[in-house]
């Protein structure tokens, strides 16, 4: 029999053989302990009962991440089933923790042996340990075969008991196991296919199927389960799980962004996180050391001293320097003949003697000339400029493109609201004064003219492409006629499962020697990223009426171990494997 629900807190067991599981560690290793006063400080602080992240069996069972399913799937098996049960996992992900739930949620009248295996133990030490622990009496000098037939004997023997307690051997790190103890443990049930009352379960490491496969009687009955390490989001619930369970009421202290890197560390391994855990925690309430002061010696402080003196000076000769003038946007052509400086110095003497009041507006933008103006000047410098001073012009109006744009855009002005009088030069930029007064003209010219056209151009042809939506694909149903029938269930009926394997010839060789192969239903399903292949039979309205109808299924479906599975579950389930 087995209780109704796993406790949540399980006490020693006395039941329990191995009494080294008693004391405290879960996994496969113990991690050093911490000083008793940071314990106690970091509880104090967090309002702790206990510490969360102590190896201890006892602890509450973190029922997430598929591990309360599998507990019900051990406990279901190990009552209405004869098989081997077999829990594989890699090394640290929890495996011992569902071992010790499994044996806690079982009843007071069934008898538990459970063995932590270690490298090296014979197959006659098992037996001893597991007729020890079911008081089998097996005479003065223990031999294998007298252990092997006393045990034979308690098994009959209590096959015809009308007692309903079981007698469960549960043995931890199994992949320990030799050849010969696998070979003579799993026949020793296979020779007793009708009891229902001595029941192996085992746990270890996923090497120990492929030696079970290849050592044990071929129509021995074995239902296997893969327990999978925790994703990060399990890892964080997992984490602030135990912290709830310490009876810790404040905000949740870990978070992805914390977890993520002690979770990539950890690999799976509990007990690594456990430590990564608790060392996090004994940080906050750690004193930060603080770092004793001494003074530096005589010759670092003089050393630092002229290092600052040499600075100091330096400093104090780069602030005597007159700073480098600012870069002119001025365009300085080629000296001219002497006539013409002449020309241009006595016209801007002449122009600064002006006694014309210039507006303030007028003095923040260059006055432009007359269009008569403008051609005479041209003409003019065209005379007087020597050949390579119109070249060296030329190379200057092109490398000062981008400062006569500027100049061009502020100087376009309504030829209404231009002044009649003579322009004021004093008010113009300093480009007066080192060129003719005709050079600005042929860049204002010019400049608009070559940049403006060409964005118009690029504006009136570029265009918006139109995007036309395709139709969406209609979308193709897959899956067997079996698994359709299967959806178009009722989500809230029940069915009964008789098998689950890896192997869809398997699993239809299994429908074809059944007497009531008509009645049965075949689905697909993902179990740990592969194919597994489940049998169903039945439609029922609730669970109650499902297990009723277990007892009228044939005999070899009955000790198979079947059990009712809601539709909801299945139809979910199909659904993620198409």
């Amino acid at each position: 029999m087995m209780t109704g629900e796993s406790p949540l807190r399980a006490q020693p067991d006395s039941r329990i053989l191995d009494q080294d599981s008693q004391q405290g560690y879960l996994f496969d290793d113990q991690g050093e302990q911490k000083e008793d006063q940071l314990l106690a400080d970091y509880r104090q602080r967090y309002g702790l009962s206990e510490d969360p992240f102590a190896h201890d069996y006892s602890f509450p069972l973190f029922t997430g991440a598929g591990r309360r399913q599998l507990l019900d799937q051990l406990l279901h098996l190990c009552q209405f089933s004869n098989s081997v049960l077999v829990v594989m996992g890699e090394y640290g992900v929890g495996k011992t923790r569902i071992a010790h739930a499994f044996m806690d949620s079982l009843s007071d009248q069934d008898q538990i042996c459970f063995l932590g295996l270690r490298a090296g133990q014979t197959l006659e030490q098992i037996l001893l340990s597991i007729n020890q622990a079911f008081g089998v009496q097996t005479g003065d000098i223990p031999s294998t075969e007298n252990l092997l037939a006393a045990l034979e004997g308690f098994i009959a023997e209590e096959a015809l008991a009308e007692d309903d307690g079981l007698a469960v051997v549960v043995l931890d790190n199994a992949h320990l196991l030799d050849d010969q103890s696998i070979s003579v443990l799993t026949s020793l049930l296979n020779n007793f296919p009708q009891q229902n009352r001595l029941h192996l379960a085992l746990f270890g490491e996923p090497a120990l199927m492929r030696r079970m496969e290849r050592l044990s009687p071929e129509n021995l009955l074995c239902n296997d389960f893969y327990l999978q390490a925790f994703t990060l989001l399990e890892t964080v619930d997992y984490l602030n799980f135990r912290m709830e369970m310490a009876d810790y009421l404040g905000p949740e202290i870990f978070t992805e962004a914390k977890v993520d890197s002690w979770w990539r560390q950890a690999q799976g391994q509990l007990n690594v996180l456990h430590g990564l855990a608790e060392e996090h925690l004994l940080e906050s309430v750690t004193p930060a050391r603080v770092m004793s002061k001494r003074p530096l010696p005589v010759a670092h402080i003089i050393a630092i001293s002229l290092v600052l003196a040499v600075v100091g000076v330096a400093f104090l000769y780069m602030g005597d320097e007159e700073p480098a003038p600012a870069p002119s946007v001025t365009i300085n052509t080629a000296p001219t003949t002497a006539s013409s400086v002449a020309t241009s110095t006595a016209s801007s003497l002449e122009l600064t003697s002006t006694e014309t009041p210039v507006q303030p507006l007028m003095q923040s933008l260059p006055q432009p000339q007359q269009p008569n103006q403008q051609t005479q000047a041209t003409v003019q410098l065209q005379k007087v400029a020597a050949p390579e001073t119109v070249t060296e012009s030329e190379s200057s109006v092109v490398s000062a493109e981008q400062p006569a744009r500027e100049i061009a855009q502020e100087q376009v002005v309504p030829l209404a609201q231009l002044p009649t009088s003579p322009p004021n030069v004093a008010s113009q930029p300093a480009v007066s004064e080192s060129e003719p007064v005709g050079a600005p003209t042929s860049v204002q010219a010019v400049a608009p003219v070559s940049v403006e056209k060409p964005i118009a151009a690029v504006v009136a042809n570029k265009s918006e492409p139109v995007v036309v939506a395709e139709p969406a694909k209609p979308v193709r149903s897959t899956g067997s006629s079996q698994e359709r029938n299967l959806l178009g269930w009722k989500p809230n009926e029940y069915t009964i499962q008789l098998l689950g394997v890896s192997n869809q010839k398997a699993a239809l060789d299994y429908i074809a020697a059944q007497t009531n192969k008509k009645e049965l239903l075949m689905f697909k399903s993902k179990r740990a990223g592969k194919d597994w292949f489940v049998v169903v039979t039945g439609r029922f309205i609730s669970s109650a009426q499902a297990r009723q109808a277990i007892a009228k299924l044939p005999a070899a479906q009955r000790d198979a171990g079947p059990w009712p599975r809601d539709l909801k579950t299945i139809q979910a389930e199909i659904k993620a494997a198409m």
